[in-house]
């Protein structure tokens, strides 16, 4: 008979936890952030939401090669912490922050053309400035959230994941209120003294997400040369270190390209979606920040996979390595189950939330929300498997996975899909019923897409090729 119970002692499920708890809690504080941007955006205005939306999404997709790149280095600390080197695993860190502070001044360089680039996705000629301001402000910090993930890898990497949860944590509480008050201003009356923080809007949103991103750098780089650390990393002397810096672009860079190709194909569904009507914009909106808020502490339980796999890879302790995998797909599994119940039960609470007035949004959102609870369920199987085998250095044929996937399985079937019902299904069908054929065709091609993705990594973890790879 198959043994269906539950897995214990090292891998099982009570240990995965104690490292996968903290950063799904850090990940989760990361959706808290855009989750409640969006809201407060959306009261203050639904043109600021809309703009705030593929904004966002443009710069996060413009830092991806390097974000990609430079937490790739938790990786080579989980490995050197596995075979015992901690002297290594600082100087990884290093490594990672100078490829982070590249990576900011190539960002920052892009927000001098931020007019051009949302000139060019067509959306409405009132959103196009918003967008513009929205991303020139976090293109120019852009180098504070690289430096963050290069500082944080430190305790990734050592599976010390109580740490990373602390710093989002703390984020999160300062986030929250600075983009309060900047967005919709404030007046404060001290005795004789006038305080007075102006009304910002979009623009308000966005420095306070850079303001908040510079207090959790400042709270790594403080705990990273802390005295603690000084006796058994030397931190301050592990610094310089070539060959390590070319292994992480070795390995590390096919995981960027992968995620800025991944998030390229991705952006072009939200511009496409966006040239249909605003609404469906709008509503696609609402409908992916409300699955950030569920999918990020999803990356968590990824992030736990990669370590420990990392760990046992570096230990040359495979079954470990195994049954890591195993409580984490229980553990991210369980989760995703959950909140897919809450989506499909209870889609009012995201009309309340965001106050949805129109009823073509609120009839667009809740369509939108059975799409993205397929597609959820998929991008479980897709984070885990594809998480654990880069975990091992098998970077190379995620990237070429997504890539090929990514740009022939779905962002060339979605630009077909919008020329013709743009066009020669207009002219069959009537225009609104094309609109209405487009949105779910688009949709439908997306959860094809991450289903194949979900399903190539499951099989490449089954084969095993990973066992034998290591990047130290």
């Amino acid at each position: 008979m198959p043994d269906f119970s539950l897995p214990r002692g090292r891998g099982g499920l009570r240990e995965v936890l104690k490292v996968a708890f903290p950063l799904v809690i850090a990940s989760l504080g990361h959706a808290v952030n855009l989750f409640t941007d969006r809201v407060m955006l959306a009261a203050y205005s639904p043109q600021a939401m809309a703009a705030a939306f593929p904004a966002g999404l443009t710069v996060f997709t413009m830092s991806c090669i390097f974000l990609g790149t430079v937490g790739y280095a938790g990786v080579f600390v989980a490995q050197y912490t596995g075979a015992g080197s901690p002297h290594e695993a600082a100087k990884s860190v290093w490594q990672a922050v100078f490829l982070a502070l590249i990576g900011g001044a190539c960002i920052a360089g892009t927000g001098c053309f931020a007019t051009e680039i949302f000139a060019l996705c067509g959306h409405a000629k009132e959103l196009q400035p918003l967008e513009a301001d929205y991303y020139r402000i976090l293109a120019r910090g852009g180098f504070i959230p690289l430096v963050m993930t290069a500082l944080s890898v430190f305790w990734s990497g050592r599976a010390r994941t109580g740490m990373i949860m602390a710093v989002n944590l703390a984020v999160t509480a300062c986030n929250i209120p600075l983009n309060y008050l900047l967005i919709f201003g404030r007046r404060f009356q001290l005795g004789d003294w006038t305080l007075r923080i102006p009304e910002m809007g979009i623009t308000g949103a966005a420095w306070g997400t850079v303001g908040a991103a510079v207090i959790g750098m400042t709270i790594y780089w403080v705990a990273f040369v802390s005295p603690d650390h000084r006796r058994e990393f030397a931190p301050l002397r592990n610094w310089y270190a070539p060959g390590i810096f070319r292994r992480l672009v070795r390995f590390g860079a096919p995981t960027g390209i992968q995620l800025v190709l991944d998030l390229a194909t991705f952006n072009i569904f939200v511009v496409l979606l966006g040239k249909i009507s605003e609404p469906v914009l709008t509503a696609s909106g609402v409908a992916f920040s409300v699955y950030s808020l569920a999918f990020n502490p999803m990356i968590g339980f990824g992030q736990t996979a990669s370590i420990l796999v990392g760990q046992g890879v570096g230990a040359k302790d495979i079954p470990f390595a195994e049954k890591s995998v195993y409580s984490a797909g229980l553990l991210l599994f369980s989760y995703t189950l959950i909140m897919v119940a809450l989506f499909l039960g209870f889609p009012e609470l995201v009309d309340r939330t965001f106050n949805i007035q129109e009823e073509s949004v609120r009839h667009l959102t809740r369509i939108m929300l059975i799409f993205t609870s397929a597609f959820m369920l998929f991008d479980a199987m897709n984070v885990l498997y594809s998480s654990a085998v880069k975990g091992a250095g098998d970077t190379f044929f995620v990237m070429i996975t997504g890539i090929l996937l990514g740009w022939l399985g779905f962002a060339l079937p979605c630009a077909l899909a919008y020329w013709f019902f743009s066009g020669t299904g207009a002219a069959m069908l009537g225009a609104e019923r094309a609109r209405s054929f487009n949105v779910w065709t688009l949709w439908s091609i997306l959860v094809v897409y991450i289903g194949l993705m979900g399903s190539i990594f499951y099989i490449r973890f089954k084969l095993g090729r990973w066992k034998s790879m290591r990047v130290i």
